[in-house]
């Protein structure tokens, strides 16, 4: 019989999925302060997504993995950032780097990379954004450069979640320094090697433990073995992988900031008691009015984020039936704005506008404590910040949105 999460169904695996990231969210938020408070990466949260299996969710089981699908992902995305929106964006980074590894990656790959990926303690990333792009992720400026032995690349990406700490690096690159932007190649890049240098500290209004700082891949060797498809597949394996459990995942995240300042919200003013009246918060009608519209908009974003989620892992069966049967590539570029990528853009714009509404709201009923430094609805206004602008973008987004419905050739097409 399927459980129930606010009217959304659920089967016992994700609820199984849910509990798990439940416990560790807990044990999370024991040391999000600190993490927060002084910048530091959350590798206490690392090893617990480790130990709790949780690092494999989205491979399937055939490949070594948990066997979990993008609507598993958001349920535990969304509890993970409840406790530490750092550690949970290190996480959806992660989550989207394993999901495209595993379905590109051949059985030697499988063996050689995707087992390590999973196993070897750290969470892995995708760094994809430039310079010279920014939060237009679908133009690329650097390229790999062939050599008899494989290839070498020289690319400096301009944030990437965990540097420093991923234990691999999925690093999208022209295929050549001939080819246009879009004909991309996809390197997985091992984060020990001493060519890969983060740049800087991560210093974030919010998001302080995420360390997404620069990283140079300063003319990194690359064995032809650690690429992922064929070498001008990489656009299309992005829009069908990648960005689906991306665009779900910071979604998620951002539910999950905003439940968590509604929570604390809600429980300030039930607790807190005017000494003249004798009353607490919760009887004054603008408060009322406040956590009223908090939980529609909450319950509405989550409704659009599991439902796309779920049309999103309706479309990974197509994309694989596509791609067995070679013609992934060939019909993603041909439909890159077709209505499904329209419903994964509009999730993240989204979740993103609701996330900032609804902790601008707990802030306000909260009062003057909240604007002290430490306090959770503090932590969370700063933390969902990052949403609007975290690439691609909700301009971005709603521009890409906005040429479909008109009809316009979209960027990338030009």
């Amino acid at each position: 019989m399927p459980l129930n999460l606010q009217g959304i169904a659920l089967d016992p695996v994700h609820a199984q999925w849910r509990r798990v990231a439940k416990d560790v969210a807990t044990k999370l938020a024991l040391d999000a302060d600190r993490v927060d408070r002084e910048g530091e990466y959350p590798t206490l949260g690392v090893n617990l997504l480790t130990s709790s299996g949780l690092t494999g969710l989205t491979v399937p089981k055939e490949k070594g993995g948990a066997g979990g699908n993008i609507k598993t992902a958001a349920l535990v995305i969304e509890e993970l950032a409840q406790g530490c929106a750092s550690c949970a964006t290190c996480y959806t980074m992660h989550l989207s780097s394993m999901t495209l590894m595993a379905a590109l990656a051949s059985e030697d790959q499988i063996e050689r990379l995707l087992l390590p990926m999973m196993r070897c303690g750290r969470l892995n990333s995708v760094a994809m954004s430039e310079p010279g792009s920014g939060n237009r992720l679908w133009h690329t400026d650097s390229y790999a450069e062939r050599l008899p032995s494989g290839y070498q690349i020289d690319s400096f990406k301009s944030f990437a979640s965990s540097s420093g700490n991923a234990g691999h690096y999925i690093v999208p690159v022209r295929a050549s320094n001939s080819v246009g932007p879009t004909d991309i190649s996809l390197f997985v890049i091992d984060g020990t090697d001493p060519q890969v240098k983060p740049v800087g500290r991560w210093d974030g209004m919010g998001l302080r433990g995420s360390a997404s700082t620069p990283v140079h891949f300063d003319k990194v060797l690359v064995p032809e073995g650690n690429r992922l498809g064929s070498e001008t597949c990489g656009f299309s394996m992005l829009f069908a992988y990648t960005l689906p459990i991306y665009q779900v995942g910071l979604s998620a995240m951002y539910l999950g900031i905003a439940q968590a300042a509604y929570d604390t919200a809600v429980a300030h003013v039930k607790k807190r008691i005017h000494s003249d009246t004798g009353l607490s918060l919760s009887k004054l009608e603008t408060v009322q009015r406040y956590i009223g519209e908090m939980r529609v908009r909450i319950d509405q974003s989550r409704h659009l984020i599991y439902r796309v989620a779920q049309m999103a892992d309706n479309a990974v069966v197509l994309f694989n039936e596509l791609a067995e049967a070679d013609l992934l590539d060939e019909i993603i570029r041909a439909n890159p704005d077709d209505p499904f990528f329209i419903e994964v853009a509009q999730v993240k714009v989204s979740a993103s506008e609701m996330a900032n509404d609804v902790v601008a709201k707990s802030f306000q009923v909260c009062g003057g404590s909240a604007y002290k430094r430490g306090h959770r609805v503090e932590r969370c206004v700063r933390d969902v910040r990052a949403s609007s602008v975290m690439a691609p973008s909700d301009d971005t987004l709603k521009l890409i949105i906005g040429r479909q419905i008109l009809g316009i050739e979209q960027p990338w097409e030009g």
